[in-house]
């Protein structure tokens, strides 16, 4: 299994110039953040249905260079974040081949349909809104228990909450809405930052908790434990439903312990067959003769 350490931020844009990005990853670094995620968009709305084309999910960027000079200090994972209107991408998602080559995949509806699809059946690991939009949609009851039974996570971004006050009260209406439609269950914090000002401490994100109607568990939760559980379940979607897997670390080396295994029992039986004999020749020598049942003559 892929080992990561808290603190968790999942969400961070991708960006082309690989110096702003860099200097966001140092920043995180700084703060704490030991796990992150590069996110990608796709919007499937807008795709060109004209073309056929085998996969229509892009591939994931190459980030070795980021990989290779934080390899000690940060796990940095491939989040891809697909925006759709109808239920036709679970198809598209089905047959994708490059879909799995992420770590992480979120589903950010635009429509009710959409958002009662991606709480009931989208095949992905996240549900996440568009925030620099204004968030129009809010998960009903039912809807929302459905995702969370079906294992299911609720991103809230507090970076476009910095940048923008409107956004904010958008955010604070959203994460209410959980807390009144069930109770605030698998929700984790993200920042969705764009530059290295947007990112804060996790205990910083955690507090906001009491903002956002959380507890104070449920706010340190969604920077730690409720990430590493959104991750194992990603592991799971990539290779298949599965209790534990191995990796090979080295050459394999086999043993006869089996052959010395069955030798001993051997032995052990034999020693027991022998005791048990000398218990019945002991019994038999020790016992005293039973009386001898004689009938008297009548006379």
């Amino acid at each position: 299994m892929e080992k990561t350490y808290p603190f968790y931020d999942l969400c961070i844009p991708y960006q082309k110039d690989e110096k702003a990005l860099r200097e966001i990853i140092k920043e995180a670094i700084s703060l704490g953040y030991k796990t992150i995620a590069i996110e990608q968009v796709f919007d499937h709305s807008r795709r060109d249905a004209t073309k056929r084309v085998p996969d229509i999910f892009p591939p994931p960027v190459t980030l070795k260079s980021l990989e290779d000079e934080f390899k000690n200090q940060l796990k940095i994972l491939q989040r891809l974040t697909i925006l759709y209107v109808d239920v036709s991408v679970a198809h598209a998602m089905t047959n994708s081949l490059n879909l799995k080559k992420y770590d992480l995949v979120a589903g950010q509806p635009k429509t009710d349909a959409a958002l009662t699809h991606c709480c009931t059946t989208f095949a992905g690991d996240l549900v996440t809104f568009d925030t620099d939009g204004g968030v129009k949609l809010l998960v009903n009851r039912k809807a929302y228990q459905i995702g969370v039974k079906r294992g299911l996570f609720f991103e809230i971004k507090y970076g476009p909450a910095i940048r923008d006050s409107n956004v904010r009260k958008d955010m604070i209406k959203l994460a209410h809405n959980y807390c009144v439609r069930g109770k605030t269950k698998s929700i984790i914090f993200s920042s969705g930052a764009t530059n290295p000002f947007e990112l804060r401490g996790p205990y910083d994100v955690a507090n906001l908790a009491y903002i956002f109607g959380l507890s104070e568990d449920q706010g340190k939760n969604a920077v730690n434990k409720a990430c590493r559980q959104l991750f194992l379940r990603a592991q799971g979607r990539r290779i298949g439903k599965t209790f534990m897997f191995v990796r090979s670390t080295g050459p394999v080396v086999f043993s006869d312990s089996s052959d010395s295994d069955d030798a001993d029992s051997e032995k052990a039986a034999d020693d027991d067959g022998d005791e048990n004999e000398e218990m019945v020749n002991f019994v038999d020598t020790n016992s005293p003769e039973p009386p001898s049942k004689k009938k008297k003559k009548l006379v």
